[in-house]
């Protein structure tokens, strides 16, 4: 074998030799370029964007709440009502708010605006709110006259509960029932037993009425002695 290929073969030796660590040299530089190419961390990422407009808007828009049993207990209607994602509430113009409980006490309210949760379970009603309250809805004739004065509440931020019939203020409120009419700085109503709580200066003027009875009812079994009759109408300030 001559000197030339004696050393052809010596060159061929020396790049098998060689091969791997090539093959390792440009798997590392691929590697390198790819992490150089790769976006930068710029750090933890930020919270998602939230959406504050409204997700719909509606017009003459009416929301209802059924008890268990299918009966109706609460209808809102608004002349537009939009739904906030962000606090998952309604907004609402020109409320209004009826309520009424399977043994028939009832209220009846309306503002000119309000925030209520998608289940009107609990509305707030915002600006020239007007709440009336029955203790029983749908009586007429003598049965009418046998029932307590309704009770009216005004104030310009009014928070009604439709399941417990509650209705509650920090604002300054106007109670008027009948011939009575008392102010005060804070407010809770409970629908369930009638009573309402005003706090801090509270005034005004009361007048206690007896209750009526029919005379179809007079002198019936269980009826209320004269002594209960005149008692006074439930305030509690």
């Amino acid at each position: 074998m001559s000197r030339a290929q004696d050393r052809l073969w010596w060159l061929l030796e020396r790049l098998q030799a060689a091969l791997p660590l090539a093959a390792a040299a440009a798997l590392a530089g691929f590697t390198w370029w790819l992490v150089q190419s790769s976006p930068k961390d710029t750090g933890p990422a930020g919270p998602a964007r939230v959406l504050t407009e409204p997700d719909y808007v509606l017009s003459q828009a009416r929301v209802a709440r059924f008890d268990a049993a299918g009966r109706i207990v609460a209808v809102l209607d608004g002349q537009r009502m939009q739904h906030r994602p962000d606090l998952d509430v309604l907004e609402i113009d020109q409320v209004q708010l009826s309520v009424r409980d399977a043994s028939g006490r009832g209220l009846k309210a309306t503002a000119l605006r309000g925030v209520a949760d998608p289940n009107a379970r609990q509305v707030t009603l915002q600006g020239r709110a007007h709440v009336t309250a029955w203790p029983e809805l749908g009586a007429s004739g003598p049965a009418a006259a046998a029932l307590p004065a309704p009770i009216v509440f005004e104030g310009d931020d009014l928070l009604v509960d439709t399941a417990l019939r509650q209705i509650t203020s920090t604002q300054p409120v106007t109670l008027t029932r009948a011939d009575s009419q008392i102010r005060g700085s804070a407010l809770r109503y409970d629908g369930l037993t009638g009573l309402s709580e005003l706090a801090g200066r509270v005034n005004g003027h009361y007048v206690a009425q007896p209750l009526k009875l029919s005379k179809a009812r007079a002198g019936s079994a269980g009826e209320p002695s004269l002594a209960q009759l005149n008692t006074p109408l439930p305030f509690a300030p």
